[in-house]
């Protein structure tokens, strides 16, 4: 009976590595997190005016953490081109291929496989007046520690910078590195857009350490409020 419930998950793991299988896995997460994300009861809590965002087509950074990448691609605004950037491991062309299925383009690269190659598309993307969406602890972590990366883009860029953060009522926490968060259907939901930081170009190590620290800081402090304001 285990032998051939092993052979069966050997089969499987197989097939989700093949093209086939991710297209396959990609269309299922994209369909299941569309399905939770018109089923929650959302609030808009006003930091940034959400009709500024919405209404033109600037261009921005949107960043939110990784464990909040479930629902954070269905938060954003759909009037403009986004490119997200996303691991070129399998877990991420799963991801990526729901991000496409919503209308966005991908970027493939970490900071251990195409990182550079990633960060050049991610410029030029916004010197075209595109915009680009980033988690910025992903997509190995640390939990929640910014990566210099992000704001090595908005400096280079003249980009301004928008945290994204969202919380449900109802959730369930994975055991993963970053304690992945999965909100239940039809739950109460509140998401904000943080205001925008903007990163000067001339500025010395420590004030860019600074920057890291601040929009770090920012993102735990939107989260926490509206983590208090759920529940």
């Amino acid at each position: 009976m285990c032998s051939n419930l092993d052979f069966k998950m050997r089969i499987l793991k197989r097939f989700s590595k093949t093209s086939a299988g991710q297209k396959l896995i990609g269309f299922i997460f994209y369909f299941i997190t569309k399905l939770i994300s018109h089923s929650i009861r959302w609030e808009y809590f006003e930091q940034s005016k959400k009709s500024k965002i919405f209404d033109n087509k600037h261009k921005y950074i949107f960043c939110c953490w990784h464990n909040k990448l479930f629902l954070g691609p269905h938060l954003l605004p759909r009037n403009r081109v986004i490119n997200a950037l996303q691991s070129s491991h399998s877990d991420g062309m799963i991801t990526s291929l729901a991000f496409q299925y919503l209308g966005m383009n991908v970027i493939l690269g970490s900071s251990k496989k195409g990182g550079m190659q990633a960060f050049r598309k991610m410029v030029k993307c916004l010197q075209l007046g595109e915009s680009i969406a980033i988690t910025p602890d992903g997509p190995k972590g640390p939990k929640e520690k910014v990566k210099e990366g992000i704001i090595k883009l908005a400096q280079m860029t003249n980009t301004p910078i928008i945290p994204l953060v969202w919380a449900t009522r109802k959730y369930k926490i994975i055991n993963s590195w970053d304690n992945f968060v999965l909100p239940y259907p039809f739950s109460k939901g509140i998401y904000c857009y943080g205001k925008p930081i903007n990163i000067k170009k001339n500025i010395n190590v420590n004030q860019f350490e600074l920057e890291r620290q601040k929009l770090e800081n920012e993102l735990k402090r939107l989260t926490r409020i509206l983590e208090n304001k759920i529940n």
